[in-house]
Parts: structure tokens; C-alpha cells; sequence
């Protein structure tokens, strides 16, 4: 029995990480208490480029945390290419973020599917800002002044992000 419980534990555990990450969950908005605690990050795409998140101060930004093995995340880029597109000229950025530890992964996972906004490399000042991911994907939907105001742990269909989204264009 134990024997069997030790082979059977890593298996079940993985499915009930990827069960939680397929399900969609509202957490509450973390208050940015006035100052834009995203204005000093710098993160390198998977290129070794920099991108300082400074560039975006003023913009409303929504933060995608997804890694390559993820199939919600495979399902949700194309959707924020979408609203990337839809909503750029109005103030918005999306920028995604890949928890993977090879940028050769996210290459190579970009070349199968097109990513079209800002991509950075997870980082120690990202977790610093906003914490260490307990699902991917994450989405994170912050407003011009720094604030994080919706977060959405697992898929997060498009027509809820973009309403919240359009809150604060």
C-alpha cells in the first residue's frame, strides 16, 4: 500500500495542479498604495534583450504569467494578441511573462504560436513585485497609476478580461 501511495502521489498531484490551473479563479486586487511598484523592473526577453517596464508608466498593463508545457496558456495568446491589437492605441500593454527557465523553450514555443506584445523572462524583481506564481497562467490586470486591480489565477476567458480591461481605458 505504501509503495503504490509513493508511485501514485507525484501523478495525482499533477493532475490536480493542472485541474486548478484549467478552472477559472478571481482573486482580489493587491492595492499599489499610490506609487507604481512596476516602474523599476527590468526582465530580458528570450532573446537577452532588456525591457524596462518603465517604458509602460502610464498605460493600463495586463501581466500574463504562461510557460510553454501549458495548455490553458497555449489557448490564451492568441486571445491577447487579440486584445492587444483591439486596444494598444487606447493606453493598453499586454506583456507576457514565461515562468520557463530555458529561453530556448519559449523560442522555440513561439515559433509554433506567434506571441505579439512584449515578452519577458520571470524574474526575482517580477516575484518581488507581484509574488510567486501558485497556478499558470496568471493574469494580472493593472491600471495607469501601478495598482493591481483584478487578478485571474488559471484560463481566463476573453470576454472577462477584456471587460476588465475596458474599466480602466
Amino acid at each position: 500500500m505504501t509503495r503504490l501511495f509513493r508511485l501514485a502521489a507525484p501523478a495525482l498531484l499533477g493532475v490536480c495542479v493542472a485541474l486548478a490551473a484549467c478552472g477559472r479563479r478571481e482573486t482580489p486586487a493587491r492595492s499599489g498604495g499610490g506609487h507604481d511598484p512596476f516602474l523599476s523592473i527590468v526582465a530580458e526577453d528570450p532573446h537577452g534583450r532588456s525591457l524596462r517596464f518603465a517604458d509602460f508608466k502610464g498605460k493600463v498593463r495586463v501581466i500574463d504569467l504562461w510557460a510553454s508545457w501549458c495548455g490553458p496558456c497555449r489557448m490564451t495568446i492568441p486571445e491577447l494578441n487579440a486584445l492587444y491589437e483591439r486596444y494598444r492605441e487606447r493606453g493598453l500593454v499586454v506583456i507576457g511573462v514565461s515562468v520557463d527557465e530555458q529561453p530556448a523553450a519559449v523560442l522555440e514555443f513561439q515559433r509554433q504560436v506567434p506571441v505579439r506584445y512584449p515578452s519577458v523572462m520571470f524574474n526575482p524583481p517580477l516575484a518581488f513585485v507581484i509574488g510567486q506564481p501558485s497556478s499558470i497562467p496568471t493574469t494580472y490586470v493593472v491600471d495607469r497609476d501601478g495598482e493591481v486591480r483584478k487578478t485571474f489565477v488559471g484560463y481566463v476567458d476573453a470576454a472577462t478580461l477584456e471587460e476588465a480591461v475596458r474599466q480602466l481605458l
